[in-house]
């Protein structure tokens, strides 16, 4: 390695591809420059040929910065060190040597795909709001070998990739940076070594994806994508919903009013957009679905159309999350999230970001322990689950009316105010609350209703919550299960333990509870037991010092 990095970066900084001035854009940063600002001009009644001129402005200026990112955009590897220089005005570099990498991704969407590229995304532990590093796009041959340069099992080995053939599609190799070109043909040479070793772990067939779609909070997208599409058009769809109620109107052979046999229909209609939406969207996503086991590695591999392979070292993994809403369990299947210590912390399934891309979208219940033994250290069984007091219950509930108090007092005294106007003033509300405030007595009528409603469900919350609440460890694995409606286990091998923290507030003090924190590497990784017997609170607390301490000698 160069005893000056400038230097490494200047004689070996490459750009991109080419073609990552176009297919390097994510569709977010499309959707936001030229969908959203033609609706809004569609919304703002302005004239429908300003819409065109408007999209082509905005098509102009964003690829002029593209092409100025693109220019401006140098990366480099030198064997020890991944170096990455970006900005138009004002410029970053980010350095990160690959004993920092906890996970390498290998993304290939149908238009990469069909031009030979790739993008690569190198998460490490201190990544916690996304990728640490994103190169977007490489040529294909680059990325495979710049991630096989990565991968923790080849850094550990002290392999430098100095083999490989030089005939053929090789000659490529020349015109990638450092020593990632001496990775190309150890890449090639180690590709069939590693098929060989490759240990099927989970393969999802299809009929098992569109399961857990219809199943989890994927079936909202159709609905909640509507919703968004008539508020921005606004005003603009009230011509089209109209013509539609008016052949409602006329199939329902001259009904005054859209009858329930109407409403009944839209509903039904919306449920099958949403079913079959979500469907098209999990099998193209997640089609294929396999998890691997390479080495000491985890290779996660999805999608039809597009690709997208995601290797995670198994020892860093820290914690593995067993998830399954109440529809799942009657149906004895669950979703399984594998943290490790890199990578972001936030979203849902299926979406980027460590712990969304490391997602086992669907399980049988019956398959969980023995997935949990190819994961997880020296895992042989989970531990007992022992649940907590009737103090905990309490907790929870008084917990919940917090929280309702924060909306539910502000919109009390919001009513009130309404309630109180004087007769015939004209009130911001729809007609049919303006209506309802000007009855005799019943203005105090619907917050009084409104509040025991939610008072009751907050109850009925509290039980479900107290009676998800568990916790257990053993000699290897502590684990811990909590929520309302979906459940979560979650499973940590003492091994990976990095710290305890009990917690005891004023009330829990008075119940005789605690919370114990068990921490782990990566963001929002912990293992928390909530609202636990004083007693077991403090056992629990003995044997995580004591793992925690054992891993620190």
């Amino acid at each position: 390695m160069p005893s000056d990095p400038n230097s490494s970066l200047k004689r070996d900084a490459a750009r991109l591809h080419p073609v990552s001035v176009l297919v390097g854009v994510p569709l977010v940063q499309i959707v936001r420059a030229l969908i959203i600002p033609a609706f809004a001009v569609i919304a703002g009644g302005r004239a429908a040929d300003r819409t065109p001129l408007l999209l082509l402005l905005v098509l102009a200026v964003g690829l002029t910065v593209r092409v100025l990112a693109w220019q401006r955009f140098r990366w480099s590897f030198d064997g020890e060190v991944i170096r990455v220089e970006q900005g138009v005005l004002s410029r970053s570099r980010r350095i990160v040597g690959v004993e920092r990498v906890q996970q390498v991704e290998l993304d290939r969407p149908f238009a990469q795909r069909l031009l030979g590229v790739a993008t690569l995304r190198i998460d490490t532990a201190g990544s916690d709001a996304g990728p640490e590093i994103e190169l977007r796009v490489l040529r294909l041959d680059e990325a495979l070998a710049l991630r096989a340069a990565l991968q923790p099992a080849r850094v550990r080995a002290g392999d430098t990739g100095d083999t490989g053939d030089t005939g053929g599609r090789d000659g490529a190799k020349a015109a990638v940076p450092g020593e990632l070109g001496r990775a190309v043909g150890a890449h090639r040479t180690d590709q069939a070594q590693e098929q060989e070793q490759e240990q099927e772990i989970v393969r999802l067939p299809l009929r098992r994806v569109a399961l857990a779609s219809v199943t989890g909070v994927q079936l909202l997208l159709a609905p909640a994508l509507l919703l968004g599409v008539l508020q921005l058009a606004g005003e603009r769809v009230d011509e089209l919903l109209e013509a539609a109620a008016e052949r409602l109107l006329e199939i329902q052979a001259g009904a005054a009013a859209p009858g329930l046999r109407t409403w009944l229909a839209g509903a039904a209609a919306l449920i099958v957009v949403s079913i079959v939406t979500t469907l098209v969207v999990a099998v193209v996503r997640d089609g294929g679905f396999v998890v691997l086991r390479v080495g000491d590695d985890l290779v996660l591999r999805r999608g039809l159309l597009g690709t997208r392979e995601s290797t995670v070292p198994l020892r860093r993994v820290q914690v593995v999350r067993v998830t399954a809403n109440p529809l799942r369990r009657a149906l004895g299947v669950a979703s399984v999230r594998i943290h490790s210590a890199g990578g972001s912390s936030g979203g849902g399934e299926g979406g980027a970001g460590a712990g969304r891309r490391a997602v086992i979208p669907l399980v049988a219940q019956g398959e969980v322990e023995a997935l949990l033994a190819d994961l997880l250290p020296d895992f042989t069984s989970l531990p007992t689950l022992r649940p907590h007091p009737l103090a905990a219950r309490r907790r929870a509930l008084w917990r919940r009316l917090r929280g309702a108090a924060a909306w539910f007092l502000p919109g009390t005294l919001g009513w009130s105010v309404l309630a109180s106007a004087p007769p015939g003033t004209d009130l911001p509300v729809p007609d049919a609350v303006a209506d309802l405030l000007g009855r005799d007595g019943s203005a105090w009528a619907v917050p009084l209703i409104v509040g025991m409603i939610v008072l009751v469900a907050q109850a009925l919350f509290a039980r479900a919550e107290h009676r998800a609440l568990a916790h257990g460890a053993d000699a290897q694995i502590v684990a811990a299960q909590h929520g309302t409606l979906s459940r979560t286990l979650s499973i940590a091998p003492l091994a990976r333990l990095q710290g305890v923290t009990r917690l005891r507030s004023f009330f829990q003090e008075r119940r005789s509870l605690a919370t114990v924190r068990a921490h782990v590497a990566g963001p929002g990784g912990d293992v928390v037991v909530l609202d636990a017997d004083l007693t077991d609170a403090e056992a629990l607390r003995s044997i995580l010092e004591d793992a925690a301490a054992a891993r620190a000698t």
